[in-house]
């Protein structure tokens, strides 16, 4: 698991990566630990820190979601294995918990996804395996407040493994990744769905990220002798 982000507190870039040990066999015990290593751009190495508190083995391929200064996973917390949102904040380099909205399932929300969405930490369920056409997106509108979580619905785009909302290009449109094969816009006043064409994009795409447009370059010039 990765995550990359910048903390704000110390003007730095940070790259997190969370690995495990998982030993199981019939003649040793099982060990389970979730190593966390950190990137700093600013100081140039990687450092080993504490490990996670938590249980990452469901979601491990996935990348830590950056809001609010905060790399957030989906994880499970020991030893009940109850669901929760850690946030990793970059500052800190601290875990902290993210409250989930209280209709989920505590048992099981492990299996949704996080993603952004107009600059909101958002919770992606579908509640299906294979084929489906309907997810649930949660989204807390304001950071940390429970009571914040507010839910819209994309219905009627069929999908098989995954549908995942990229962006508001209105207050009432979202873009959706289907499947890593097509972009669509789902209106959601008309509850209805249209493709979305983009010049030069390929037949099949592994992944599809928004970004915001700066004009200050992670990259230090001194770090690698450029001339500024």
């Amino acid at each position: 698991m990765y995550g990359f982000g910048y903390d704000y507190v110390n003007d730095d870039y940070k790259i997190v990566v969370i690995s495990r040990y998982d030993h199981d066999n019939e003649y040793e015990p099982d060990v389970l630990d979730m190593f966390m290593d950190i990137y700093s751009l600013k100081v140039g190495s990687w450092k080993r820190i504490k490990s996670s508190p938590y249980d990452h083995a469901v979601p491990e391929l996935a990348s830590g979601v950056f809001v609010n200064g905060a790399l957030h996973w989906l994880a499970s917390k020991k030893p009940d294995y109850v669901s929760v949102i850690g946030a990793f904040v970059l500052s800190d380099e601290e875990f902290v918990e993210v409250p989930a909205p209280k209709s989920l399932d505590k048992g099981k929300f492990v299996f949704n996804k996080l993603v952004v969405v107009k600059g909101c930490l958002c919770m992606v369920v579908d509640n299906l395996e294979g084929y489906g056409n309907r997810i649930d997106v949660w989204m807390m509108k304001e950071y940390g407040v429970e009571e914040s979580w507010t839910k819209f619905c994309v219905d009627g785009i069929d999908f098989y493994d995954f549908l995942k909302p990229l962006c508001l290009i209105r207050d009432d449109e979202v873009v959706v990744n289907v499947d890593g094969e097509k972009l669509m816009v789902y209106n959601l006043e008309e509850e209805r769905s249209r493709d979305l064409e983009v010049d030069g994009i390929l037949d099949r795409f592994d992944s599809v990220g928004t970004f915001v447009e700066s004009l200050v370059s992670p990259v230090d010039p001194n770090l690698f002798g450029i001339e500024a």
